[in-house]
């Protein structure tokens, strides 16, 4: 398999490089071309999930969901971690709109024990909560940092320390998140040669998905720091 191939492994692999941060938060720098990319399904988040009793009596399911895939590539430096994210839209969505539009956003999400079994497809437990780290088009590539301890208790931190630089073109986004291994605010703490496990989610705007009506991955997908 070519270095770069795109796989459905089911382990992602970020590859220390030997590169800066600014490098790795250049959408097309060449030292992103020898990362593997991986392919993240997705699916609509149930509507029994929704906590919205508003949203549950207007939406249909089948409606729910419109990305089904994300790709992914990971490096890191040995002090910071980066994650490229890419997914088809027709159309960037860049804010709220008057007719059902939101901003497009992507996220990704990581339990915050690894000692105890934490569900994704309720965004954890208060035994087992979990942290994303949540891109979306009008926040000026300043991503937000949550904590969940289930459904419809997602609240941001005070503090993110997560950078981003994102593009729109040709009917795909392309959004690089990065943040260093060890941060002050309440979130997951990262070190080479670490397993986690990852999923993603995302919202494609022009459908008017925001909060819960988002395509989202079912299953945690193990990741390795090399």
């Amino acid at each position: 398999m070519a270095e770069n191939a795109t796989t459905t492994a089911d382990k992602i692999v970020a590859a220390k490089v030997t590169a800066t941060k600014d490098e790795l938060l250049k959408l097309d720098s060449p030292v992103w071309k020898s990362a593997n990319e991986y392919v993240l399904e997705t699916a609509a988040t149930p509507l029994a999930n929704q906590p919205s009793p508003y949203i549950k009596a207007t939406r249909d399911e089948k409606d729910i969901g419109k990305i089904p895939q994300v790709r992914l590539k990971t490096l890191h430096n040995g002090k910071e971690i980066f994650f490229r994210l890419n997914w088809k839209s027709e159309n960037q969505n860049l804010q709220i709109g008057d007719l059902d539009t939101f901003p497009d956003g992507v996220s990704l999400l990581f339990p915050m024990r690894d000692d105890i079994e934490t569900p994704i497809k309720e965004m954890g437990t208060k035994d087992a909560p979990t942290n994303s780290w949540y891109w979306r088009a009008d926040f000026d590539n300043k991503p937000k940092n949550q904590i969940a301890q289930g459904l419809s208790t997602s609240l941001y931190t005070e503090k993110s320390s997560i950078m981003a630089n994102s593009g729109w073109k040709n009917g795909e986004w392309t959004v690089v998140m990065s943040r260093a291994f060890t941060v002050p605010e309440d979130s997951i703490k990262l070190a080479a040669g670490m397993k986690k496990q990852i999923g993603v989610a995302a919202w494609e705007g022009a459908a008017g998905e925001r909060g819960g009506v988002k395509a989202f991955s079912k299953e945690w997908r193990d990741i390795q720091l090399a």
